[in-house]
């Protein structure tokens, strides 16, 4: 009797644990759509200050949006959102897009899907982490190099004497070159605290 008893304890705390971490990812897939979209839109509003900038004063006056800018329409879009924005990369130009821990093992494995020509722009990673006793749901989608990147991040013979000169001045520690069309340049990353 107390052996059916425990068995019948051990399936309902088996079953009730199962549906608490079902809950769990289920929160996960019903934010990826939030989460996706906040990646989008950020992307979309960058390139769309980028491309203006370059039109208006041409590739210089982009790098210092780049520089400038950038950050403030990050921070911004982050507050907005409730969520924290960075663009990383292993070849990063400014410090403050260098990986964390979580970015850096989901960027590898980003590297090596690109390695083995699977990675495209409907690649995403979503997970939820523990840091600091918080859980955090975290959502990273790669970033590509186009022809239009190539003016600041491509090959010396891509870039002209002005930009590199600028990058030298603002960047001294510049990493983000060397680059083709179709390149991982980095990705886009979003964390925003769910507990």
């Amino acid at each position: 009797m107390k052996t059916t008893i425990m068995i019948s304890f051990l399936l309902t705390a088996f079953f009730i644990s199962c549906g608490e971490k079902n809950d769990k990812f289920q929160i996960a897939d019903n934010q990826r759509n939030e989460m996706r979209s906040n990646a989008g839109e950020f992307m979309k509003q960058l390139m769309g200050v980028l491309l203006k900038q370059i039109e208006s004063g041409g590739t210089v006056s982009a790098l210092n949006v780049c520089s400038d800018t950038a950050q403030i329409l990050t921070n911004n879009f982050g507050l907005k959102k409730g969520v924290f924005v960075k663009r990383i990369s292993f070849k990063n130009r400014n410090p403050n897009n260098v990986p964390d821990e979580f970015e850096t093992r989901v960027l590898k494995e980003f590297e090596s899907k690109k390695n083995e020509g699977v990675l495209n722009s409907d690649t995403e990673h979503i997970e939820i982490t523990t840091e600091d006793e918080h859980k955090y749901l975290r959502f990273m989608k790669p970033i590509f190099i186009n022809t239009l990147c190539l003016r600041c991040h491509g090959t010396e013979e891509n870039i002209s004497p002005e930009v590199r000169e600028t990058i030298k001045q603002r960047y001294p520690k510049d990493k983000a070159t060397g680059y083709s069309v179709g390149d991982l340049r980095g990705a886009i990353s979003i964390k925003k605290l769910i507990e």
